[in-house]
């Protein structure tokens, strides 16, 4: 049974990875900022009972994540995966493309998505060197690929994906001696209210990848940028 941590779980990719870690009999700490509202994981509670553990957590706090690590320490000692796969794109704001850029606007993007992954995982590296093959999988995008970058566009969603892949990058190799593997995960073109209802993947097809990809993780995998079907992706 692994013990998983999954950020952003209230809804698309984070609720389809939560579902299927359930399914499989695995413990599951799925956090949303605020779980009260987050119906489909209440109806998973009723299902799976102590299997499923909710949590409030707002990634951009950081005394949130305090007091989430101290409650999810309250659970467990030591945890096999964390996930995460929070993060926010500025599709349809008037400031996210060039000519109308604010710095308020493309500081809080890179915040949810490139630091706060940091920040958790920071938190949460005591509980996770106690882990049996512990491994991060920080949610990445073929977005944050510097060399497929073709376009001006989505600059601030973009940038905040290939920070996060040099955090990445950079974290892998200060836990590899303590056996935590650390790789960015593209999840793919997901049908979620980010990917849209045009995206080429389902929820499932996503999930049951990125499920099957971070299974196969091993410490030589650390520093890798791969995609949901387990190929690599171009940096």
């Amino acid at each position: 049974m692994e013990t998983v941590f999954i950020t952003g779980a209230n809804r698309g990719i984070g609720l389809g990875l939560t579902r299927d870690y359930l399914a499989r009999g695995d413990r599951v700490f799925a956090t949303a900022r605020k779980p009260e509202n987050a119906t489909d994981l209440q109806d998973l509670k009723s299902t799976y009972g102590e299997d499923l553990i909710i949590l409030p957590l707002d990634v951009t706090d950081e005394v949130s994540i305090a007091d989430c690590v101290v409650a999810t320490a309250h659970f467990t000692d030591a945890l096999n995966i964390l996930i995460n796969n929070a993060g926010v794109d500025p599709v349809g704001d008037s400031y996210a493309t060039f000519g109308k850029l604010q710095s308020e606007s493309m500081q809080a993007v890179l915040l949810t998505n490139s630091i706060a992954p940091m920040l958790v995982a920071q938190s949460l590296y005591p509980l996770l060197k106690n882990g049996e093959n512990p491994r991060i999988a920080n949610f990445s995008s073929s977005m944050g690929s510097i060399s497929m970058k073709q376009s001006g566009g989505s600059l601030t969603y973009c940038a905040s994906k290939a920070c996060l892949n040099m955090f990445t990058r950079g974290l892998a190799f200060k836990v590899k001696p303590d056996g935590i593997t650390v790789v960015a995960l593209d999840p793919g073109w997901v049908r979620t209210d980010m990917g849209g209802s045009s995206a080429r993947l389902s929820v499932e097809e996503s999930a049951e990848g990125c499920v099957n990809v971070i299974d196969d993780l091993t410490i030589n995998d650390t520093g890798r940028y791969l995609v949901w079907d387990g190929s690599e992706h171009a940096w």
